[in-house]
């Protein structure tokens, strides 16, 4: 039993420690890597007590990307706000793509709807907490009302902005941008050339600037990039 999961387990918090059980397993292994009888070893209960307080292993790594969505949620909304819906959307982007290049197996959990339940009431109402200040730099940069968790409509703009950071994401951890360019370029560097790309198309900022992105190749590390 690891430290986390046997202190909440000591403290008569079984299902905490199945959670984190789940979750240093995945961080460890990767979604492929867990199981229901790791989890039940891991927190040192008996290999029926996951299906008995999750419902199955959907419940379980639910209430793990609930977590995960939590920290993904923290580390956005602790970015400073520019007052400039260009730089702020690109600031996010950028913190959405570090998190998933720190975080690849759990990044790669809340992606999965086969294994996760997105219908779930807890995790729709967190996950859409922690894209909230991303919808609202996005709606600003389009000149669009922001998302609304009850309300949802779906608008190309704020898609494809959200669409070049995921997918942005996915090609950093899964090593992708090896298999387009010739010559590796290095992670923050492509990064500094999508958003340039993407998100100056309208011009919002002043031309002399546009060369000047927050965007330093040590802000990034990825292993194998």
């Amino acid at each position: 039993m690891s430290a986390k999961a046997r202190e909440s387990y000591h403290h008569g918090d079984l299902k905490t420690a199945l959670i984190t059980a789940s979750e240093e397993i995945i961080r460890a292994e990767g979604v492929e890597g867990f199981t229901l009888r790791k989890a039940a070893k891991s927190a040192g209960v008996s290999p029926g007590a996951p299906s008995h307080h999750f419902n199955g292993t959907k419940g379980l790594l639910t209430a793990v990307a609930i977590r995960v969505f939590k920290y993904l949620g923290t580390e956005l909304n602790a970015l400073s706000s520019s007052g400039v819906p260009a730089q702020d959307l690109r600031a996010l982007a950028l913190g959405y793509v570090k998190f998933a290049a720190r975080n690849p197996g759990l990044f790669r959990l809340i992606c999965r709807v086969d294994l996760v339940d997105f219908k779930d009431a807890d995790l729709m109402q967190t996950s859409f907490e922690a894209m909230a200040s991303y919808g609202r730099a996005a709606a600003a940069y389009f000149g669009q009302e922001p998302p609304n968790l009850h309300n949802r409509v779906f608008r190309p703009q704020m898609a494809s902005a959200m669409a070049t950071a995921h997918g942005l994401a996915h090609m950093v951890i899964e090593g992708r941008p090896a298999l387009f360019w010739i010559h590796l370029i290095p992670s923050a560097l492509l990064l500094r050339q999508c958003f340039h790309q993407f998100f100056w198309q309208r011009g919002r900022i002043n031309v002399s600037s546009r060369h000047k992105l927050p965007i330093k190749t040590s802000e990034i590390i990825v292993s194998g990039m």
